[in-house]
Parts: structure tokens; C-alpha cells; sequence
């Protein structure tokens, strides 16, 4: 009750009061229908109706947004059936690049400052146009307002709605851009939800959307490396991986996401398709009959539909459900950023974590193949060295993650992700390189049969590691980036593996014989053997950048030009290492002036950080592959 009721009901108590008090004489009192009760004025007080109910009652007759119609027409009217699943349509010629998408997805997920879930790029490009003049006269060519409907055969119409450049008409080249929005494109075959290690990825299997688990990802940022389409985002003040899941939760109540809504010329649109069609359209791209990333083998098509965009990852790799309507021809279209090569991260942990453990795995090999030329105490001191550098690799690793308390689930996707294999591997190698080393000091204190056991125990430990490199290869090379090849891949880090390990081997024999006063033995071989891996790296290396140079067809042409535009001085630093390294081990082969172990050991040092280079340019110069972007 306000102020105002309660004076007015004190007032009439008063007045009711009185004429008691004038009526007292009698025998009872006469009723008064004005009398009011505190329960009289309460009553009156709940129906007097409050600004939100007035509001409320005013735009009851609108049970909806008044523009709910318009944006449901953007959206299919029924859920997906079995067999279909929800899919982004963009209509390019409508897309203005205004960013209105952009910002609607970062305003309504609440993202981070430099977090986009949602990207606008262009592609370029020209076209050639021949007009017929019986056709076109010069005064509908001068006056008209819109040229429209090109075709890669040159043919032009007149389509109302397209600005056309009049000086342009007449077998002249005319420039074309387009602008192109992008986001995830909830792929029928998903690499990011088959790489992750962690099971943080789950594809709907009614609306078929790829949603991420936030609060089961522990910041490995794997699936950055498999989606061809750069896609998910790492979050640093989180430390997870987040991305698109198409406004899931408006979709279940029928309202748009919010890039639908968002943009003011409708080019965004959520449509119904079936992915086993989709697939079987990808299929054919492999054959270069449908995916058009050069102009080479287009041929126009009638509809104004698209399978993809030119210039783009191929489409094959994980099926990719997005659908693009153009009536711009495509052939000759490329993507603005396509010449702008920008260094990716380093990955310093990962840096730290492959080679010390390639050196581990290399260790244990070259300690295997040469335990019959060795005694028991350069077993125990190159078992001890191997069991080092493996578990430094391995504490390395887990500075990589962005939630490294929840890394032991990290075995979840064996079924699926060579990172959850490489994880049980390497856990695995730590297993019997722990038991190889306890063997060679049971040995030492005479535990019985320990020198066979030994013996079995190196020549397993030897083999798991070279699974586990081998594993560490696969990761890179089935993320189908270009200059992550498989071969390539596998002979970096094999190779590596033999280099490190047999230069550390030699360091290691050279100085047990040197501090026990005896010859330098076996050090010398180990050096020659580490001298002649070196330089076939070396070469191979050299040999694949000539290669690749002048050859834009080359899997590895734009690493190439990155290392050579960004990092030349890194590249120059990597031949004088080598040399001095070369030098090094030369002189540890011939055991100069009695002190081999000093320039193996020299050849060692350059060697690693001449390694370290290499595995830091193989992060930064891995020019991803992206949708079309921003020049």
C-alpha cells in the first residue's frame, strides 16, 4: 500500500469513528456502504496495474518479435530428417562485407576482444567480356544500369540490380571481387573432432551441427593444425580451444543465429541438405571435376550453385557442408590474401618436446645395435642419458597444453587421433625405458640374469621408440597441410632421430672411455655415422628448397618463400651450424690430439641447436591452409 492509500483509509477511519461516537444512544448501528476496511483497500491496490502490466497488456497481441516471420523465413520450417542435417547458405553476390555477422556472433557468445568466430575475406580476379553488337546495341550498353548473369563463355545479359562498368564492354578485361563470410562449416567428416585426443568434439546426430566441449578440452590446440579451414580459435585467457556451433540453442527454439539475423541483405541462410550427397560431391573433386581451385578445368554451370569456392582447401579432406550461390563467373577468381604469407606460431614446447625425444628414441636405437661392442658401464650411462632426454621431452610436451591438469584423458581418441596414439606410445616407451635402465643397474649390483634382461629389455625399448617417432610423424602429416607431406615428414624426423642419437652416442662412449683412461673405442664410428646422417639431411634439404623455389605447384613453394622472406638470417645461421658442427665431428671421427670426446661433444651442441632452428621453422613457415581472407 503507498502513502497515498494508507492517508485516504485513515481519513474515512476517522470519519467513521465519529459518526459512531454521534450514534452511540442507539441500539445498534445503521450500516454505512461507505465504510472502508484495510482488506477493501488492499483489494483495490492489486488491481491497479503497474507499468509492466500496462506493457505487457499493450503488446500481448504480439506473442513474437514483429520481425520473428522474416527471420524464420531464413531457417528451415522443420527440424532435419534421418539422413539430413542443418547447413550455412551463403549467397555470395549479396554479401556486401559489411561485418554485420561478424559482430552479431562476437556480441551474442560474448567473445574475446581478438576472437572471431566468424570471418569475411574476398576473392579477385577478372573477366573477360564479349558482346554481340546485333545483339547489345551501343545504346543499351550506354544506358543500361546492371550487366548481369556472366559466364565463364564470355556471354553477358541483362539482369536488373548489378552496376556495370560501360568502359569495360567489348572483349575487355573487367575486374571482379567478391566478398566471402565464413565459418565453421560443421564438415560431414570433421577433423577437428577426429583429431582431438580428448573427445571435446561431438557432431549432433539429429541437426549434424559439431559442437565443442568446452569443459572437457585441455588446450592442446590440435584441431587448429587439422581443420583445413583455420575454424577453431584458441582462447588464452581460458586456455581451450571454442568455436561455431551455429546458434545451436536458437535453432531447437526456432529463431535464426545470430549472423542470420545480423545480416541486412539476407545472404546467410540455414538450409536442410544430406550429407551422404554431400560426400559423394566431394569425391569427385579429388578428380578435379567439381572443386574449382584453378581455372584450368572449369567449365561453366547453369545453376547458381557452387560445391566450393575456388582457391579454397580442398573439400575432400572433411566435407564441407557450407553452400555458396554465385552468378559471377569463378574460374579465374582467387583468394586477396593468397600471395600474403604470414609466419605461423613456433610451438617452442612442441620444439623442445620432438627433438629431445627423437634424441631419446635415437639413443636407445644406437645403444641396441651396438650392445655387443659396449661394456656394462657404457650400457647404464647411455641408458640413464636416453631415459634423460626422453623424459625431459615428455615434461616438455605438457607446456604446450592450456590445461595441462587434465592431459591424463589425453588417451580418449586412440580410436581416431594420432595424438592420443603418439600419447600412448610415448607413455608406453617411458614404461620399458624406465625397466631397461633398472635392468642395467640391477646388472651392475648382480641381480641374477640382468644382462640378458637387458639386453631384451633395450632391443624392445628401441623398437617401441621408433613406433613412437613414427607416430609423432603422423600427427603432422594427417593434418594435410601441404609441406607436412608424409614423406618429407618422415624423413625430418627419422632422420633426426638417427642424427641425435648417434651424435649423442658419441659424445657419451667418448667421455665413459675417457674418464675410465681407455681408448676413445667406439666413438669414432658413432661420429662417422652421425657425420654422414648430417650431411644427407643437409643435402636433401638443399635440395628440396631448390625444388620447390620456382615451382608454385610444390607442396613445400610456400614454406620455401616464408623461410627465405622471413627468416633468411635463420637460414644462413643453419649453414654455418652445420659446417662448424661437420668440422667438429670430422676431427671427433679422427680423434685429433687425443681429446675426440671435446669435438664430439662441439659437433653435438651445434648440432641440436642447428636441430632446434629446423624444428622451429617447421612450425613457422607451415603456411596454413584457410578460407579466402583479407589482403
Amino acid at each position: 500500500m503507498n502513502s497515498a492509500s494508507f492517508r485516504s483509509f485513515w481519513e474515512r477511519s476517522e470519519r467513521h469513528a465519529m459518526m459512531n461516537s454521534r450514534q452511540s444512544g442507539r441500539a445498534a448501528p445503521i450500516a454505512d456502504s461507505s465504510v472502508t476496511t484495510m482488506v477493501d483497500v488492499l483489494l483495490a491496490e492489486q488491481r491497479e496495474l503497474t507499468a509492466v502490466d500496462r506493457f505487457s497488456r499493450l503488446h500481448e497481441a504480439h506473442a513474437e518479435p514483429r520481425l520473428a516471420p522474416h527471420y524464420r523465413g531464413l531457417i528451415p520450417l522443420t527440424a532435419p530428417r534421418p539422413g539430413e542435417q542443418y547447413a550455412f547458405e551463403v549467397d555470395l553476390d549479396r554479401c556486401s562485407g559489411c561485418k554485420g555477422c561478424v559482430t552479431a556472433c562476437h556480441s551474442l557468445n560474448g567473445l574475446d576482444e581478438d576472437e572471431a568466430w566468424r570471418e569475411v575475406g574476398f576473392l579477385v580476379g577478372e573477366a573477360i567480356i564479349l558482346l554481340n553488337a546485333a545483339e547489345h546495341p551501343a545504346s543499351l550498353r550506354r544506358d543500361a544500369e546492371a550487366v548481369g548473369g556472366l559466364r565463364g563463355g564470355g556471354e553477358v545479359r541483362t539482369e536488373p540490380n548489378r552496376r556495370f562498368d560501360s568502359r569495360a564492354l567489348g572483349n575487355k578485361v573487367i575486374p571482379l571481387q567478391q566478398t566471402v563470410t565464413t565459418a565453421c562449416h560443421h564438415c560431414v567428416e570433421p577433423g577437428c573432432l577426429l583429431g582431438c585426443p580428448v573427445l571435446a568434439y561431438d557432431k549432433d546426430p539429429l541437426t549434424g551441427i559439431v559442437r565443442h566441449l568446452d569443459d572437457q578440452c585441455i588446450g592442446c590446440s590440435y584441431c587448429i593444425l587439422k581443420c583445413p579451414y583455420e575454424v577453431p580459435k584458441y582462447s588464452a585467457r581460458r586456455g581451450i580451444v571454442r568455436k561455431c556451433d551455429m546458434c545451436h540453442g536458437r535453432l531447437a527454439e526456432g529463431e535464426a543465429p545470430a549472423c542470420v539475423q545480423a545480416c541486412p541483405n539476407e545472404a546467410i541462410r540455414i538450409t536442410l541438405l544430406k550429407p551422404a550427397e554431400v560426400a559423394a560431391q566431394s569425391q569427385k573433386s579429388e578428380t578435379g571435376s567439381s572443386h574449382r581451385s584453378s581455372g584450368a578445368d572449369f567449365e561453366p554451370r547453369t545453376s547458381d550453385f557452387n560445391e566450393w569456392l575456388p582457391d579454397a582447401p580442398d573439400p575432400a579432406i572433411t566435407v564441407p557442408t557450407t553452400r555458396y550461390r554465385t552468378k559471377l563467373p569463378q574460374q579465374n577468381l582467387r583468394a586477396a590474401d593468397r600471395d600474403r604469407l604470414t609466419p605461423q606460431p613456433p610451438h617452442w614446447p612442441l620444439v623442445w618436446m620432438l627433438l629431445l625425444t627423437q634424441m631419446g628414441a635415437g639413443l636407445f636405437l644406437t645403444s641396441a645395435i651396438t650392445r655387443p661392442w659396449l661394456t656394462s658401464e657404457v650400457h647404464r650411462t647411455l641408458a640413464t642419458v636416453s631415459w634423460l632426454a626422453l623424459h625431459a621431452g615428455l615434461v616438455a610436451s605438457v607446456f604446450h597444453l592450456g590445461r595441462p591438469a587434465r592431459a591424463w584423458r589425453a588417451f580418449l581418441g586412440w580410436r581416431t587421433s594420432w595424438m592420443s596414439r603418439e600419447i600412448l606410445l610415448f607413455g608406453l616407451l617411458s614404461a620399458c625405458a624406465s625397466a631397461t635402465v633398472a635392468a642395467e643397474f640391477g646388472n651392475q649390483v648382480g641381480l641374477g640374469q640382468q644382462t640378458e634382461l637387458g639386453g631384451m629389455l633395450g632391443i624392445v625399448t628401441a623398437l617401441v621408440g621408433c613406433v613412437a617417432v613414427f607416430s609423432s610423424a603422423m600427427i603432422y602429416a594427417d593434418t594435410h597441410r601441404p609441406c607436412w607431406r608424409a614423406q618429407e615428414t618422415f624423413i625430418r624426423f627419422l632422420g633426426q632421430m638417427l642424427l641425435l642419437g648417434s651424435a649423442g652416442a658419441a659424445v657419451t662412449v667418448g667421455w665413459v672411455h675417457f674418464a675410465s683412461g681407455k681408448t676413445a673405442g667406439l666413438a669414432p664410428a658413432l661420429a662417422g655415422v652421425a657425420f654422414v646422417v648430417r650431411t644427407g639431411l643437409f643435402v636433401w634439404e638443399r635440395w628440396l628448397r631448390t625444388a620447390a623455389r620456382d615451382n608454385p605447384q610444390h607442396p613445400a613453394y610456400r614454406a620455401v618463400r616464408l623461410a627465405e622472406g622471413c627468416f633468411a638470417s635463420v637460414l644462413r645461421g643453419q649453414v654455418g651450424l652445420f659446417v662448424l658442427s661437420s668440422v667438429a665431428g670430422g676431427l671427433a671421427m679422427l680423434g685429433t690430439a687425443g681429446i675426440s670426446p671435446v669435438w664430439a661433444t662441439i659437433s653435438l651442441l651445434s648440432t641440436f641447436t642447428s636441430s632446434v632452428l629446423k624444428r622451429m621453422l617447421f612450425f613457422t613457415t607451415a603456411a596454413a591452409p584457410k578460407m579466402p581472407g583479407l589482403p
